[in-house]
């Protein structure tokens, strides 16, 4: 990644939507997911989600439907309530997300915070 976020960063960045999605979705749930997505992305895709968000999210769309944004709402809540997510409301993380500019990829980037 050539930006400020380096790979511990952004590992930090994956376990953190690993874990909001396997608490959301249960471990069966989650890994079936992570099966489809990681398939379709041909790389893993919590990886994809820091590096290139609007890809991303335009995979979970195309599997989910308007399903994807309820989820990707309920997981920002969760990541709100666990201190890791600030200074983003659930509806502007999903905005960022399907926003495919490097600004919102930063933008996003720069709402995570370490607990």
């Amino acid at each position: 990644m050539n930006d400020r976020f380096g790979e511990e960063f952004c590992d930090y960045v994956c376990k953190s939507i690993r874990f909001v999605f396997h608490m959301l979705l249960g471990d069966s749930g989650a890994s079936a997911l992570e099966s489809y997505l990681n398939r379709k992305l041909s790389r893993n895709m919590y990886e994809v989600f820091c590096s290139s968000p609007n890809e991303f999210y335009k995979v979970l769309k195309s599997f989910l439907g308007y399903g994807a944004d309820a989820l990707l709402k309920i997981v920002a809540s969760k990541l709100i309530e666990e201190g890791v997510l600030v200074g983003l409301t659930p509806g502007e993380f999903v905005e960022l997300l399907s926003d495919g500019s490097e600004n919102a990829r930063l933008r996003l980037l720069k709402s995570f915070r370490r607990v």
